[in-house]
């Protein structure tokens, strides 16, 4: 008999503790849901305007060659913007932090991310049709 207390004490025990952690303040934290009412706000908008000159991720297409590569239709042959060191190092950080996860850090396709069960290898960067020759 002690000893089916000590384990229903010991289940008791456990329960609580997994219990304690089974709370659900994100879910229920207060929010407010654009565009409605709120009173927080003299002008009564849940959602402030826009800072002037903001632009809005994705929407800044004023120079069409730096976002797509072509020039009339056809792909350009020339870097919009001047090749510095700076810019390499700020490119090559950002593959990095962005790319190397999946494609790794030579390109190849084979980063952490689809040694980790993902479904799909994503395409290596040494395929020709995506390697850019320069002869």
């Amino acid at each position: 008999m002690p000893r089916l207390r000590q384990i229903s004490a010991a289940f008791a025990i456990g329960s609580v503790v997994l219990l304690a952690g089974c709370r659900l303040d994100m879910q229920v934290q207060p929010k407010q849901n654009p565009l409605v009412r709120s009173d927080f706000f003299p002008d009564h908008r849940s959602e402030r305007p826009l800072i002037e000159g903001t632009v809005a991720r994705n929407q800044l297409h004023e120079d069409t060659y730096l976002y797509t590569g072509k020039i009339a239709g056809n792909f350009g042959d020339y870097m919009p913007f001047p090749l510095t060191k700076e810019v390499l190092e700020r490119g090559r950080q950002r593959y990095d932090i962005y790319c190397s996860p999946c494609h790794s850090l030579v390109g190849d396709g084979k980063g952490f991310v689809p040694s980790r069960g993902f479904s799909r290898l994503p395409p290596s960067y040494h395929t020709p049709r995506l390697v850019i020759c320069l002869t």
